[in-house]
């Protein structure tokens, strides 16, 4: 049996329970007991990372090679640091 503990009271609950919290703060603040305990994900883009993402796709649906080279470059540019 695995069991929560919220407030005063204790909880079963199924492994396969997920718990999703949001926030439309930019920058939030949490106690350190609460970060390490939970996985903080930030899908904050900025118009730079959109455009970059658009133009991928756009460039992969029309020029597949050229995404492609890209690709590449990427990686070579990884490797050679």
């Amino acid at each position: 049996m695995i069991c929560i503990k919220l407030g005063d009271s204790t909880i079963e609950y199924s492994s396969d329970f997920r718990f999703y919290i949001t926030t439309k703060l930019r920058n939030p603040h949490y106690l350190p007991e609460t970060s390490v305990k939970v996985t903080l994900v930030n899908f904050m883009i900025t118009p730079a990372g959109l455009e970059d993402q658009l133009l991928g796709i756009v460039v992969a649906r029309e020029k597949p090679e050229l995404e492609e080279q890209k690709n590449n470059l990427l990686l070579q540019g990884a490797e050679n640091k």
